[in-house]
């Protein structure tokens, strides 16, 4: 179960130094052997989360910029058939030319590749992302967030300089390399996790993970707003081979500047690192305690908010192309800005959501336990209630296009709520709980299918609009009603002699 249990010494974040004392006492000749050292001219703290911001924004570099190259990939020279339309489209959908040679795009490409063979191309990276992900919690404790993250992001950079290769011999070579993309990927962000719990103090500790994983946003605004025009102007084939070479160039900065721990960095200062003492306890752990962990049921409301926050991207990014381009009847340069502006707000909104959330909680206006109900409550009303007015607004292209802006702004405040309870509940066991927390993922290969089968049948997107604005709002009650942020008495596992408690009982 999920509450601490009768008699235990160790109750939530202000009793963490008096289990660990032992571990602080152990390093005070370290930290006076360098109490005299400066500091550089940034905090190493935030050269570590700069680093995990561009890891994020490459890896979703890496794997997006699929996305917009196979649309010049593809030869799509054809006769368009209005019948493809929902019957609900708007009438500049059905007025619109779908014959792929509008905004620049080429519609001769050099493979003739069925849409069965372009769906399993965009879709087995996923398949491989969804199960690593899932255990890539436990690989970072057992190898090293930092040795981690260092192979998933290089790996998958080698990956792509070959997927160009790898489209000339054949569209299912293309679609393997992709499946295996997905599982080196798959570790990566539970890595970061457990990189950012030792190097965050607690009154930076929302900022920091926010602004790290801001790099998503910052990533498929790159790899959206840049791909068309490297596809035309340099080749698709730079698509993948500028991924790469970004992904490789990253790798070897990050090694140097980044540790698993920042007692063991050669490059920290004596105040930065008497700041971090506190997280000096923060360690991986040989075993994790599965029976505490899985009986932990305010654990499972946060997986279930990532399923219908997954959901919700899956129709901002995945979806909208078809949305705005074959509902509502905009052309592919309108919806490129569009998506391209909602990543910048989403980008900018996430770490001002993080900021806010320290501020709060720092200066004493609200608890950390509030804090988190409050940036959830904030981004589930954006969410739910643009997605109703969506609905609404019809084919008012505009009016739609800055709803769907205002939805991805409001999923960017789930990196200040569910996104958090790994650390807020076991930090010791961040990067284990933030891949178990990656189930959620699953909805990104379920809402695909319940969204087609919908637009099929109803003719329009509004009753999958309807079901996902529902399904975010019910999600989020649940979690609202029962989170909390109290460290649980597991956490601790190794350093309490379970036996002894147990006698008592």
């Amino acid at each position: 179960m999920c509450e601490e249990e009768p008699g235990e010494s160790v109750k939530g974040d202000t009793d963490t130094t008096v289990v660990n004392t032992d571990t602080t006492m152990v390093n005070t000749d370290t930290m006076h052997a360098r109490r005299g050292r400066c500091g550089g001219v940034l905090p190493l703290r935030y050269v570590v989360v700069l680093l995990g911001l561009l890891g994020c924004s490459m890896d979703y570099i890496v794997r997006g910029g699929l996305n917009i190259a196979i649309v010049a990939m593809v030869n799509t020279t054809h006769d368009f058939n209005t019948s493809n339309l929902p019957d609900g489209a708007c009438p500049a959908a059905r007025n619109a030319s779908h014959s792929g040679t509008d905004d620049g795009y080429p519609a001769d490409g050099e493979f003739n590749w069925t849409l069965e063979d372009q769906g399993l191309i965009l879709g087995t990276f996923f398949w491989g992302y969804f199960f690593t992900k899932t255990a890539g919690g436990r690989i970072s404790e057992k190898f090293g967030g930092r040795e981690t993250m260092a192979v998933s992001i290089g790996a998958s950079g080698v990956l792509s300089l070959l997927c160009p290769y790898a489209a000339h011999l054949h569209p299912r070579v293309l679609a393997g390399l992709r499946f295996i993309m997905g599982i080196v990927q798959g570790p990566a962000f539970p890595a970061l996790y457990g990189v950012l719990a030792s190097w965050a103090p607690p009154a930076e500790l929302t900022t920091m993970v926010t602004i790290a994983f801001s790099g998503m946003s910052l990533g498929s605004l790159v790899a959206t707003g840049t791909s068309g025009w490297v596809a035309h102007q340099l080749g698709w084939q730079w698509v993948f081979w500028g991924g790469g070479i970004l992904a490789l160039v990253w790798t070897p900065l990050w090694l140097y500047f980044v540790r698993n721990s920042p007692i063991n960095h050669p490059l920290i200062s004596a105040e930065e690192e008497e700041l971090l003492a506190v997280n000096f306890s923060i360690k991986p752990r040989r075993t994790v305690p599965w029976g505490r962990l899985l009986r932990c049921w305010r654990f499972y409301p946060s997986i279930l908010a990532e399923f219908a926050s997954s959901w919700v991207g899956n129709l901002t990014i995945t979806q909208a192309p078809s949305f705005l381009n074959m509902q509502i009847g905009m052309s592919l340069s309108e919806v490129s800005w569009v998506l391209s502006g909602g990543q910048t707000c989403s980008w900018v909104s996430s770490f001002t959501f993080g900021r806010v959330s320290d501020l709060l909680i720092h200066h004493n206006f609200s608890s950390k336990l509030n804090t988190r109900r409050l940036m959830h409550l904030v981004g589930m009303i954006m969410v739910v209630a643009s997605l109703c007015c969506i609905v609404l607004a019809g084919c008012h292209k505009w009016v739609v296009s800055t709803l769907l802006v205002l939805v991805m702004i409001g999923v960017s405040s789930t990196l200040s709520s569910f996104t958090l309870s790994p650390m807020d509940l076991a930090p010791n066991y961040a990067g284990t709980m933030s891949g178990l927390l990656g189930i959620g993922n699953i909805s990104g290969f379920v809402a695909p299918i319940v969204t087609a089968e919908m637009v099929t049948k109803t003719g329009d997107w509004a009753t999958s609009l309807l079901l996902t604005s529902g399904l975010y709002l019910l999600t989020g009650i649940i979690y609202m009603a029962t989170v909390t942020t109290q460290v649980q008495d597991w956490n601790y596992y190794e350093d309490i002699d379970y036996s002894v408690i147990n006698e008592h009982f």
